[in-house]
């Protein structure tokens, strides 16, 4: 079977990719599929290989480490992790066609011998007792590294944080937004949190017809919270300052009559996204982008121009595990307080070009006191002109310090932030 048809061989390749080269999931994944001859059966399986693998990988190391009498080489690690995942956790992949389809990659890759290695690997596993045990420790039961779990543990406690890491190691929902309210869904419940928002256990709405006409997009629950919170009355001047994919910004511009959005993001793929997702939504009269950086926005356009301003902060985004696994592999992901800083100058350039009397909404994807509360705290501390709006919810648990912070296992959503700014006149 040739390799771009092999649905193994294309998530072998992926894993390589990211745990090799440091690439990004979503984005190794995309290049790969794009090219392969796989069927859309296979590209599933495809995906969801890479992304077991990717949010298991210490436990299915873990698996293995006994049958190894040294460490494998990086690629054949990958293949144990990969084959260990459809043993372990996919009930419908035969236990011996993934074994087969090992021996034979590696047999390409390697060799006869490389082929008896990971053979002879994977047999003694199945004959032991190992599947039948659990490791003691949070990092490897849930593959979360020791900093960020550290780190868990020291802002919500033990207990909190098992809760946490157990709402992790599920499954993410199906979550759109209707945009059209008349469109009715089958099979989907109202969401707890967004009189706009459904959800189901899974599908693939990407290519429904209510999709690609523009009636519903997808976007989790907790990302739904936002445009609310602009307090849009339909004209008002909107500064978007870090928009892409384009999510907060549609959804701000479903607000809109008379008034407008600008835009900002640093690349032009990124800027492209918003468009076509503005294009599709009908909303794009409504939306203007421009390649600039947020940190710059007092530069780029001056003092006191806009009513409103949404600064969706870049973050570690310890909030998306669930849906992007390889966040917590990834350096940028810890350095809080680098992070930190850059909110914290968007925030300074972006409250310049905010009117008087005007609203200003910081959100992140982080579950972390140094990226959320810390930034507001130390914003309004040398912003004496702004205050601080205090937030409401019907769901009064996801209100904390006058801010929406929500954490994963709450509702099984993104953990998500968001605070609210009022520039004093």
């Amino acid at each position: 079977m040739p390799l771009a048809n092999n649905a193994r061989q294309v998530a072998l390749d992926v894993l390589n990719d990211i745990f090799g080269n440091d690439a990004y999931a979503n984005i190794s994944l995309d290049r790969h599929l794009e090219g392969s001859e796989l069927s859309g059966l296979d590209k599933s399986l495809t995906t969801a290989l890479v992304y077991g693998v990717v949010s298991k990988k210490a436990l299915l190391d873990w698996y293995v480490a006994p049958f190894l009498k040294k460490a494998a080489k990086p690629w054949a690690a990958n293949l144990l992790a990969l084959t260990i995942y459809q043993i372990v956790f996919m009930d419908k992949v035969p236990t011996s066609a993934a074994v087969d389809e090992a021996v034979k990659i590696a047999k390409r890759r390697d060799g006869q011998q490389a082929g008896n290695f990971i053979n002879a690997v994977l047999r003694n596993f199945m004959r032991s007792e190992r599947i039948k045990e659990e490791p003691k420790d949070w990092e490897t039961k849930y593959s979360m590294p020791k900093l960020l779990m550290d780190k868990m543990v020291k802002q919500f406690g033990g207990k909190r944080t098992g809760e946490i890491l157990a709402s992790l190691d599920e499954p993410s929902r199906a979550s759109v937004r209707l945009i059209d309210p008349a469109v009715e869904l089958q099979d989907m419940e109202v969401s707890e949190l967004s009189p706009v928002g459904r959800i189901a256990l899974h599908g693939n709405f990407a290519s429904s017809p209510d999709f690609v006409e523009g009636r519903i997009t997808i976007q989790d629950e907790s990302s739904q919270l936002v445009a609310p919170q602009m307090e849009l009355t339909g004209t008002e001047t909107v500064l978007d300052a870090c928009a892409a994919p384009g999510g907060k910004t549609t959804h701000m511009a479903s607000y809109l009559t008379t008034g407008s959005i600008t835009a900002l993001d640093l690349y032009d793929h990124k800027l492209k996204l918003i468009e076509e997702n503005a294009e599709r939504q009908h909303v794009a009269d409504k939306i203007k982008t421009i390649k600039a950086d947020a940190s710059q926005v007092a530069e780029q356009f001056g003092e006191e121009q806009f009513d409103r301003i949404l600064v969706d902060a870049p973050c570690s985004g310890v909030g998306l595990i669930r849906r992007k696994p390889d966040i917590r592999y990834r350096k940028e992901a810890t350095d809080f307080l680098e992070l930190q800083a850059l909110q914290l100058q968007i925030l300074h350039s972006a409250s310049k070009s905010l009117k008087k009397s005007g609203i200003m909404v910081y959100s992140t994807c982080t579950i972390f006191d140094e990226e959320n509360f810390d930034v507001v705290k130390k914003f309004l501390e040398t912003h004496p002109n702004f205050e601080q709006i205090e937030i409401s919810h019907e769901k009064e648990d996801i209100i904390t310090d006058g801010c929406i912070f929500i954490t994963p296992e709450m509702y099984h959503t993104d953990g998500f932030f968001i605070a609210k700014f009022r520039k004093i006149k």
